[in-house]
């Protein structure tokens, strides 16, 4: 029916036309003066729309969408990989991660709500080395990003450790999140690690920064994922596969 294409190309459009020249898009359109004006690549917001819109241009179920849109689809695309290899963090001259948000004009990291600091994300690198990796025939650049992606997230785990939620009838909805030791417990990665410490980063809405989940309150502690398991399948099985693909 018109009216349901007419309704996709409008959406279409708007994603066209939220795009910064340099590649990326903010977390909100208009985007404003705060922190949604940076380019965002928090919960995958980024990474989702060029996901979205390379099916735009290479399925042939949105052939409807006509060859100028598809096209203007492609050109979009393909800056938004240029923005991501610009946006990486280098530390001391290396290659490492991604922040959940970068400048739009520097491409600098930069900080979002008062408790998510300027960072490297252990959880947004994961779906961003995914976005690279399903490049076919990359270039020199997206392999060296991957890789060196890669190595950082490996270098960032965190062993001998685990979560849990314990029973507390002083916390506010009578349960605690708690890191115990563990030797023999899987693997883990924090949200946020400082940029040259790699140190994981813990912070309450007073934008402080802290080194551990028991010195944030309990508000923040147990309203906010601080540490998961983001990478593991990306590091065990799909690096892995990817550079075997590569023959690397």
């Amino acid at each position: 029916e018109a009216r349901y294409q007419q309704a996709f190309e409008r959406g279409l459009d708007y994603i066209l036309m939220a795009q910064y020249p340099n590649g990326g898009w903010p977390q909100f359109f208009p985007p404003g003066k705060q922190y949604h004006r940076h380019i965002t690549f928090n919960d995958n917001a980024m990474v989702r729309l060029m996901a979205f819109l390379r099916e735009v241009f290479s399925e042939e179920r949105y052939a409807f969408a006509g060859e100028a849109r598809r096209t203007a689809a492609r050109t979009a695309f393909a800056r938004g990989v240029d923005c991501i290899l610009k946006c990486q963090i280098r530390v001391d001259g290396k290659l490492t991660a991604w922040c959940a948000q970068h400048d739009e004009k520097d491409y600098s990291p930069r900080p979002a709500r008062t408790f998510e600091l300027a960072s490297l994300s252990g959880a947004e690198t994961v779906g961003i080395v995914r976005l690279l990796m399903s490049l076919d025939k990359p270039s020199p650049e997206v392999v060296q990003s991957v890789q060196a992606a890669a190595a950082w997230l490996e270098s960032a785990r965190l062993t001998g450790i685990r979560e849990e939620l314990r029973d507390d009838p002083k916390a506010p909805k009578g349960r605690d999140k708690v890191v115990v030791n563990d030797p023999s417990a899987p693997s883990l990665w924090a949200r946020f690690y400082e940029i040259g410490t790699n140190r994981p980063l813990f912070c309450d809405r007073d934008g402080i920064a802290k080194y551990s989940l028991a010195e944030i309150g309990a508000e923040r502690r147990n309203g906010y994922s601080w540490l998961g398991d983001w990478p593991k399948a990306l590091l065990e099985k799909e690096v892995p596969a990817w550079k075997a693909r590569q023959g690397l």
